[in-house]
């Protein structure tokens, strides 16, 4: 026996020899930490979910290489967001890596729901400890970054790196997020739905009426009217069309525009909105009532729609309410044919592949993981809501029999078209002015008549003013989103109007009033027309007013009339 004890001996000590290292060698790792740049609360769902858009809605990647000789046991990864998620919290990742083998760990965080009482943006910390080796004494490594996270009002359009941005639509990549938006299960928007269906609609069942049992001409009819009742109701409360803030940010390496959204609910409780506001609840009214709301985008623009069948579509101009300032309000009729007329300009100007044309499928969207955020009851804005309800006492009549405004027309473009209700009888009097009062204020004559949107498929001309017969030509104003400067604007413009046939010259002409000034020329088949251009930068954007003359005609003392009052 003696004589195999010392073999045995010794193969137990090469054993031992090869087993240690591994057993107690906690190797060596190199990390690289992608984090993300910005967290949006609204999308709170969408960060916990790994399954949406193949990940990419994250906290943050790790890639750890194992760079030493020995293999690396109980590999763990935890984080941590303080006053968020305040426990550390363990991160899917693999228990072992092999020599020179790398590992990508992603964390998707589970954030609670009172996130989405964040009121304001803020840079936040996330911390990061990677463990390996021995369980007892494990080697604890620690990391941390800091991040953008906005309020739950705002949206990000893209958080793309700059240097990765190749096509026109990778400044729009987080436009499903506004699905998030659409709070159909909101106890206020369900609460302001009811009210809407008991006295806009006179009670009669409208749910489910754009899903299931095929379509037939009672259930567009259906739809249709489901559609102009919560559109009425927005115009019975004199809710009013009004902007909001935004503007272009940078997180980190990537520069985007972001907008400041009013949820649904605080547009019902404040009674105003802007397009894509006013989109949102729309979609979430009609959602709650079983319908199938989609919203369709356009550049500078969104209006609210819903999808019938497989492939069907209608839409409505939700903004049609106007306001105070914006030529007054158009019937739920206008309203949906407004709507029509934009969304046949949607869809072809996307089948020509033209950028920032997006149909978001809220149903589709859900199902992709794109999930609504959850909201608090609140009996406040519930009371609220009853106050404005009241408006909503014979709605029905006044929705099944909408009567024609004073001086409005019928049909619409865009969304609405009105004449103003001052215009004096004798169309010859030149004399006699309004005042337009915006962000830049101007004066024009009485007689002139008032569109707004009267082009649909140019978001960006939102109002215009035109001579009787369009002898002295007309005034236009152009808000034009995103842009820094009123060089940008007028890059944009042009480029816009060159997609329709109009080739725009122009040059700088000075200042006036602190507004920049630039004289131009547009061609077209038809002929040349002068015009003088007044551009603002804005919070958000440009306004730019033009003043133009008729076709092939030169400037006239009432052109000279309305410059001159341009401030």
């Amino acid at each position: 026996m003696k004589k195999f004890l010392l073999p045995a001996i010794l193969a137990l000590a090469g054993l031992g020899f090869i087993l240690v290292p591994n057993l107690f060698s906690s190797g060596s790792i190199d990390l690289k930490i992608q984090p993300a740049s910005v967290i949006m609360p609204a999308a709170y769902k969408v960060y916990a979910n790994p399954d949406v858009a193949g990940g990419r809605y994250n906290l943050f990647k790790a890639v750890v290489k194992n760079t030493g000789s020995s293999e690396i046991h109980n590999f763990k990864v935890q984080f941590r967001v303080p006053k968020y998620i305040d426990d550390w919290t363990d991160v899917s990742a693999p228990k072992d890596i092999l020599p020179g083998q790398e590992a990508v760990i992603t964390c998707f965080p589970v954030f609670d729901q009172s996130i989405t009482q964040k009121s304001t943006s803020s840079r936040e910390k996330a911390e990061i400890r990677f463990l390996y080796g021995s369980k007892a004494n494990p080697t604890e490594r620690d990391e941390s970054f800091n991040f953008n996270m906005t309020s739950v009002n705002d949206i990000v359009y893209n958080d793309m790196n700059d240097s990765e941005k190749v096509y026109g639509n990778d400044l729009f990549t987080n436009m499903p997020l506004y699905a998030c938006m659409v709070t159909s299960e909101d106890p206020i928007i369900k609460y302001y739905a009811q009210q809407v269906q008991q006295k806009v609609l006179q009670g009669e069942q409208a749910a489910g009426v754009g899903t299931g049992g095929g379509i037939t001409d009672a259930k567009i009819k259906e739809i249709i009217r489901v559609m102009e009742g919560v559109y009425d109701a927005t115009r019975l409360t004199k809710m009013v069309y009004s902007e909001t803030s935004g503007g272009v940010s940078t997180f980190g390496d990537a520069t985007a525009t972001t907008e400041h959204i009013r949820l649904p609910r605080e547009v019902v409780t404040g009674n105003t909105g802007l397009c894509i506001e006013l989109a949102l609840l729309h979609a979430s009214v009609l959602e709650a009532a079983g319908n199938h709301a989609v919203i369709f985008l356009i550049p500078g623009h969104a209006f609210p729609g819903v999808k019938v069948g497989d492939n069907g579509y209608m839409a409505i101009e939700a903004t049609g309410i106007g306001g105070q300032g914006l030529g007054g309000v158009a019937s739920a009729q206008q309203a949906f044919a407004a709507g029509e007329a934009e969304m046949d300009t949607f869809f072809m100007m996307r089948n020509k592949g033209m950028p920032g044309y997006f149909l978001l499928d809220i149903d589709g969207l859900n199902d992709e993981g794109y999930k609504q955020m959850e909201m608090k009851d609140d009996q406040y804005l519930r009371a609220k809501v009853d106050q404005l309800a009241q408006s909503f006492t014979g709605g029905g009549m006044e929705y099944n029999q909408p009567q024609q405004q004073q001086g409005q027309e019928q049909g619409g473009g865009g969304d609405e078209t009105t004449v103003d209700n001052n215009t004096p009888s004798n169309s010859n009097n030149t004399t006699a002015m309004e005042t337009y009062r915006g962000l830049i204020s101007f004066q024009y004559p009485a007689s002139w008549q008032r569109r707004n949107r009267p082009v649909p498929q140019v978001p960006i001309l939102t109002t215009m003013f035109t001579s009787p017969g369009g002898r002295h030509g007309a005034v236009e104003i152009y808000q034009v989103p995103g842009a820094a400067s009123a060089s940008q604007a007028l890059a944009y413009i042009q480029q816009t109007l060159a997609k329709y046939g109009v080739q725009v010259r122009y040059q700088g002409d000075g200042e006036q009033n602190g507004l920049t000034r630039v004289a131009g020329i547009s061609q077209d088949k038809t002929g040349n027309y002068r015009w003088e251009g007044f551009l603002k930068v804005v919070n958000g954007g440009v306004e730019a007013v033009v003043v133009g003359a008729g076709r092939n005609a030169s400037f006239t003392a009432i052109h000279q009339q309305i410059m001159n009052t341009i401030q």
